[in-house]
């Protein structure tokens, strides 16, 4: 009788960890060094809710490596740590409170890049214009790397970009104030970022904006 009884509770747990898998829709933002996975959450959670996902990893050959210990409640994961120009694939599972469910098929074989500057950012907006103090704010780009520094680039439309004024900020932020400007003059802006590996390219140009009589 008790035999019988530890054979359906183990049936029962084991039958609810073992839910419909994941299916991992692909991998995308592919760097030197990580890459984001998306996926959809299976339709069969085993009577539990699902409380997050796994992740795995493996290079042609070789075994799965676990990516994460605590599950993510995410749809995404960013992966860091990859090897440069390595082929890699990946997979997930749910998680309840039952268990590890049933791994996704592997997705696509991806291949990392070789490292590189990064990516050109989109052109900064003009959030603020007091006097002749003009603030910019834009969205950090793709890096393969932290991001070290940005360089605004700004001067007055039809003149020599080559000739044009820069301002350095940190890397950790994506705004930036310039001041003593031209008063009355119109100008436009540029941004680029810098990592351990250079400079990326700059931006396009920001729409112009004519400074004011006062000083800001």
């Amino acid at each position: 009788m008790q035999d019988e009884i530890d054979f359906w509770k183990f049936w029962y747990f084991f039958a609810a960890a073992v839910r419909g898998r994941p299916t991992i829709l692909g991998v995308h933002d592919v760097l030197s060094s990580r890459c984001t996975v998306i996926y959809l959450p299976s339709d069969n959670d085993g009577g539990a809710a699902v409380t997050g996902y796994l992740m795995e990893c493996r290079s042609p050959g070789l075994e799965w490596i676990r990516l994460n210990d605590t599950p993510v409640t995410r749809l995404e994961q960013v992966v860091d740590s990859l090897a440069p120009l390595t082929k890699y694939q990946f997979r997930v599972a749910a998680v309840n409170k039952f268990g590890i469910g049933s791994f996704s098929e592997a997705s696509e074989m991806i291949t990392t890049k070789a490292p590189s500057v990064p990516d050109q950012p989109r052109w900064p907006l003009v959030v603020k214009l007091i006097g002749t103090s003009v603030t910019l704010e834009w969205t950090a780009p793709l890096s393969d790397s932290k991001i070290s520094s940005y360089v605004i680039r700004y001067g007055v439309p039809g003149t020599n970009v080559s000739k044009y004024s820069e301002a350095h900020v940190d890397g950790q932020t994506t705004s930036c104030t310039l001041t003593q400007l031209k008063p009355k003059t119109k100008y436009h802006f540029a941004v680029a970022a810098k990592n351990e590996i250079g400079r990326g390219p700059l931006s396009i140009f920001s729409d112009c904006v004519i400074t004011h009589k006062q000083s800001g």
